[in-house]
Protein backbone atom coordinates (compact mmCIF):
# COMPACT_ATOMS: atom_id res chain seq x y z
CA UNK A 1 0.00 0.00 0.00
CA UNK A 2 2.85 2.33 0.83
CA UNK A 3 4.46 1.73 -2.54
CA UNK A 4 1.14 2.21 -4.28
CA UNK A 5 0.61 5.49 -2.45
CA UNK A 6 4.02 6.78 -3.53
CA UNK A 7 3.31 5.67 -7.07
CA UNK A 8 0.02 7.59 -7.13
CA UNK A 9 1.75 10.73 -5.84
CA UNK A 10 4.50 10.38 -8.45
CA UNK A 11 1.92 9.94 -11.21
CA UNK A 12 -0.02 13.00 -10.03
CA UNK A 13 3.18 15.10 -9.96
CA UNK A 14 4.07 13.84 -13.45
CA UNK A 15 0.69 14.79 -14.89
CA UNK A 16 0.92 18.21 -13.22
CA UNK A 17 4.33 18.86 -14.81
CA UNK A 18 3.06 17.73 -18.20
CA UNK A 19 0.00 20.01 -17.94
CA UNK A 20 2.15 22.97 -16.95
CA UNK A 21 4.62 22.28 -19.76
CA UNK A 22 1.80 22.18 -22.30
CA UNK A 23 0.56 25.51 -21.00
CA UNK A 24 3.77 27.54 -20.91
CA UNK A 25 5.72 25.49 -23.56
CA UNK A 26 8.95 26.30 -21.72
CA UNK A 27 8.54 30.00 -22.49
CA UNK A 28 8.05 32.85 -20.01
CA UNK A 29 5.24 35.03 -21.33
CA UNK A 30 2.54 35.40 -18.67
CA UNK A 31 3.21 35.89 -14.95
CA UNK A 32 2.02 32.34 -14.32
CA UNK A 33 4.68 31.07 -16.73
CA UNK A 34 7.53 32.78 -14.87
CA UNK A 35 6.42 31.47 -11.48
CA UNK A 36 5.83 27.85 -12.49
CA UNK A 37 8.95 27.61 -14.63
CA UNK A 38 11.09 28.75 -11.70
CA UNK A 39 9.42 26.51 -9.11
CA UNK A 40 9.69 23.46 -11.36
CA UNK A 41 13.38 24.05 -12.11
CA UNK A 42 14.44 25.04 -8.58
CA UNK A 43 12.94 22.79 -5.85
CA UNK A 44 14.98 24.70 -3.26
CA UNK A 45 12.53 27.58 -3.71
CA UNK A 46 9.21 27.63 -1.90
CA UNK A 47 7.58 30.45 -3.83
CA UNK A 48 8.24 32.79 -6.74
CA UNK A 49 6.17 35.93 -7.21
CA UNK A 50 6.24 37.68 -10.58
CA UNK A 51 5.29 41.34 -11.04
CA UNK A 52 5.01 42.92 -14.47
CA UNK A 53 5.77 46.60 -15.13
CA UNK A 54 7.75 46.60 -11.86
CA UNK A 55 11.36 47.73 -11.43
CA UNK A 56 12.79 46.59 -8.10
CA UNK A 57 16.44 47.09 -7.23
CA UNK A 58 16.98 47.06 -3.44
CA UNK A 59 19.76 49.18 -1.97
CA UNK A 60 22.04 48.23 0.89
CA UNK A 61 20.53 50.87 3.20
CA UNK A 62 16.93 50.65 2.04
CA UNK A 63 17.33 53.44 -0.54
CA UNK A 64 16.96 51.30 -3.66
CA UNK A 65 14.56 51.58 -6.60
CA UNK A 66 10.95 50.46 -6.53
CA UNK A 67 8.61 51.50 -9.36
CA UNK A 68 5.30 49.86 -10.18
CA UNK A 69 4.90 51.86 -13.40
CA UNK A 70 7.94 50.70 -15.33
CA UNK A 71 6.93 49.34 -18.77
CA UNK A 72 9.17 46.54 -20.01
CA UNK A 73 10.43 45.61 -16.55
CA UNK A 74 9.55 42.29 -14.92
CA UNK A 75 10.49 41.50 -11.31
CA UNK A 76 10.58 37.98 -9.87
CA UNK A 77 10.81 37.76 -6.07
CA UNK A 78 11.71 34.42 -4.51
CA UNK A 79 11.28 32.73 -1.14
CA UNK A 80 13.54 29.76 -0.33
CA UNK A 81 12.23 26.40 0.83
CA UNK A 82 13.34 26.17 4.44
CA UNK A 83 13.72 22.39 4.22
CA UNK A 84 16.82 22.94 2.07
CA UNK A 85 18.40 25.86 3.92
CA UNK A 86 19.94 26.86 7.23
CA UNK A 87 19.50 30.61 7.45
CA UNK A 88 21.85 33.05 9.11
CA UNK A 89 18.75 35.08 10.06
CA UNK A 90 15.67 32.80 10.17
CA UNK A 91 13.40 35.81 10.65
CA UNK A 92 14.44 37.04 7.18
CA UNK A 93 14.83 34.01 4.88
CA UNK A 94 16.91 35.39 2.03
CA UNK A 95 17.64 33.45 -1.14
CA UNK A 96 21.37 33.22 -1.77
CA UNK A 97 22.94 35.45 -4.40
CA UNK A 98 24.16 32.39 -6.29
CA UNK A 99 20.67 30.93 -6.54
CA UNK A 100 19.19 34.28 -7.61
CA UNK A 101 21.80 34.46 -10.38
CA UNK A 102 20.94 30.93 -11.50
CA UNK A 103 17.22 31.75 -11.61
CA UNK A 104 17.88 34.89 -13.65
CA UNK A 105 20.10 33.00 -16.12
CA UNK A 106 17.45 30.26 -16.44
CA UNK A 107 14.65 32.76 -17.16
CA UNK A 108 16.64 34.85 -19.62
CA UNK A 109 16.84 31.82 -21.90
CA UNK A 110 13.03 31.63 -21.95
CA UNK A 111 11.71 35.19 -22.07
CA UNK A 112 11.16 37.73 -24.88
CA UNK A 113 14.23 39.77 -25.80
CA UNK A 114 12.65 43.13 -24.87
CA UNK A 115 11.99 42.22 -21.21
CA UNK A 116 14.18 43.83 -18.54
CA UNK A 117 14.33 41.14 -15.87
CA UNK A 118 15.05 41.52 -12.14
CA UNK A 119 15.28 38.52 -9.78
CA UNK A 120 15.47 39.69 -6.19
CA UNK A 121 14.79 38.88 -2.54
CA UNK A 122 11.69 40.34 -0.88
CA UNK A 123 11.76 43.53 1.15
CA UNK A 124 11.48 42.42 4.77
CA UNK A 125 9.78 44.96 7.04
CA UNK A 126 9.98 44.50 10.80
CA UNK A 127 7.15 44.91 13.29
CA UNK A 128 8.56 46.06 16.62
CA UNK A 129 6.74 46.72 19.88
CA UNK A 130 7.56 48.37 23.20
CA UNK A 131 5.43 48.07 26.32
CA UNK A 132 5.29 47.59 30.08
CA UNK A 133 3.97 44.38 31.58
CA UNK A 134 3.05 43.12 35.01
CA UNK A 135 3.58 39.41 35.62
CA UNK A 136 1.55 37.45 38.14
CA UNK A 137 3.05 36.92 41.57
CA UNK A 138 5.43 34.00 41.71
CA UNK A 139 6.66 34.32 38.10
CA UNK A 140 10.31 35.26 37.76
CA UNK A 141 10.54 38.57 35.85
CA UNK A 142 13.81 37.90 34.03
CA UNK A 143 12.80 34.42 32.88
CA UNK A 144 9.32 35.41 31.73
CA UNK A 145 10.49 38.57 29.98
CA UNK A 146 12.62 36.26 27.82
CA UNK A 147 9.71 33.83 27.43
CA UNK A 148 7.38 36.63 26.35
CA UNK A 149 10.00 38.00 23.97
CA UNK A 150 10.24 34.62 22.24
CA UNK A 151 6.45 34.22 22.19
CA UNK A 152 5.99 37.53 20.35
CA UNK A 153 8.69 36.67 17.80
CA UNK A 154 7.11 33.25 17.26
CA UNK A 155 3.68 34.89 16.84
CA UNK A 156 4.91 37.37 14.22
CA UNK A 157 7.36 35.02 12.43
CA UNK A 158 6.20 31.43 13.03
CA UNK A 159 8.28 30.06 10.13
CA UNK A 160 11.49 30.76 12.07
CA UNK A 161 10.63 27.97 14.52
CA UNK A 162 10.40 25.00 12.14
CA UNK A 163 6.62 25.06 11.91
CA UNK A 164 4.53 24.43 8.81
CA UNK A 165 3.94 28.17 8.41
CA UNK A 166 5.71 30.03 5.62
CA UNK A 167 6.25 33.75 4.97
CA UNK A 168 3.63 35.46 2.82
CA UNK A 169 3.69 38.70 0.87
CA UNK A 170 1.75 41.68 2.14
CA UNK A 171 -0.40 41.12 5.20
CA UNK A 172 -1.32 43.29 8.15
CA UNK A 173 -0.55 43.32 11.85
CA UNK A 174 -3.02 45.13 14.11
CA UNK A 175 -1.78 46.50 17.40
CA UNK A 176 -4.99 45.38 19.13
CA UNK A 177 -4.37 41.78 18.07
CA UNK A 178 -0.80 41.91 19.38
CA UNK A 179 -1.95 43.39 22.70
CA UNK A 180 -4.57 40.68 23.05
CA UNK A 181 -1.96 38.01 22.33
CA UNK A 182 0.34 39.33 25.07
CA UNK A 183 -2.49 39.64 27.61
CA UNK A 184 -3.58 36.04 26.95
CA UNK A 185 -0.25 34.62 28.10
CA UNK A 186 -0.79 32.62 31.30
CA UNK A 187 1.90 34.52 33.21
CA UNK A 188 0.79 38.07 32.23
CA UNK A 189 -1.39 40.08 34.62
CA UNK A 190 -1.78 43.26 32.54
CA UNK A 191 -0.09 45.38 29.86
CA UNK A 192 0.25 49.15 29.64
CA UNK A 193 1.89 51.84 27.44
CA UNK A 194 1.87 49.55 24.40
CA UNK A 195 3.55 50.97 21.27
CA UNK A 196 3.98 49.32 17.87
CA UNK A 197 6.45 50.42 15.19
CA UNK A 198 6.82 49.48 11.53
CA UNK A 199 10.49 49.50 10.48
CA UNK A 200 11.25 49.68 6.76
CA UNK A 201 14.91 49.16 5.91
CA UNK A 202 17.64 49.53 8.50
CA UNK A 203 16.27 52.73 10.07
CA UNK A 204 14.06 52.22 13.11
CA UNK A 205 10.77 54.10 13.03
CA UNK A 206 9.70 56.30 15.95
CA UNK A 207 6.06 56.52 14.79
CA UNK A 208 3.56 54.57 16.87
CA UNK A 209 1.08 52.87 14.54
CA UNK A 210 -2.18 50.96 15.01
CA UNK A 211 -1.77 48.87 11.86
CA UNK A 212 1.44 47.69 10.16
CA UNK A 213 0.98 46.80 6.49
CA UNK A 214 3.48 45.85 3.80
CA UNK A 215 4.46 49.02 1.96
CA UNK A 216 5.02 47.38 -1.45
CA UNK A 217 3.97 44.30 -3.42
CA UNK A 218 7.36 42.72 -2.62
CA UNK A 219 7.14 43.36 1.14
CA UNK A 220 6.92 40.71 3.84
CA UNK A 221 6.16 41.61 7.45
CA UNK A 222 8.44 39.91 9.99
CA UNK A 223 9.15 40.23 13.67
CA UNK A 224 11.91 42.50 14.88
CA UNK A 225 14.80 40.61 16.42
CA UNK A 226 14.10 42.23 19.79
CA UNK A 227 11.14 43.93 21.45
CA UNK A 228 11.34 46.38 24.37
CA UNK A 229 9.65 44.83 27.42
CA UNK A 230 9.73 46.49 30.84
CA UNK A 231 8.46 44.55 33.86
CA UNK A 232 6.30 46.59 36.23
CA UNK A 233 6.31 46.57 40.02
CA UNK A 234 2.87 47.61 41.39
CA UNK A 235 4.44 48.94 44.57
CA UNK A 236 6.68 51.19 42.49
CA UNK A 237 3.65 52.48 40.57
CA UNK A 238 1.75 53.34 43.71
CA UNK A 239 4.72 55.07 45.31
CA UNK A 240 5.01 57.37 42.27
CA UNK A 241 1.35 58.32 42.48
CA UNK A 242 0.23 56.26 39.44
CA UNK A 243 -2.76 53.97 39.48
CA UNK A 244 -2.41 50.27 38.80
CA UNK A 245 -4.66 49.34 35.85
CA UNK A 246 -5.95 46.27 37.69
CA UNK A 247 -7.38 48.55 40.43
CA UNK A 248 -9.09 51.06 38.13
Amino acid sequence: ESFGGRGAEAAEAFYSRISERLRHKDRAVALWDYEHLVLDAFPELYRAKCLNHTHYEPGESGDGTYRELAPGHVTVVTLPNQQFHTFKDPLRPFTSLGLLTSVEKFLRQRLPCFVKLHVRNPQFEAVRCAFKVRFYEGFDEMFYKKTLQEAIIRFLSPWAFFSDAMPSFGGKVHKSVLINFVEEQAYVDYVTDFLMFHDIGDVKSNVNTDVAEGSTAVSILVSAAEHSIDALNPAGLQSSGETCPCES
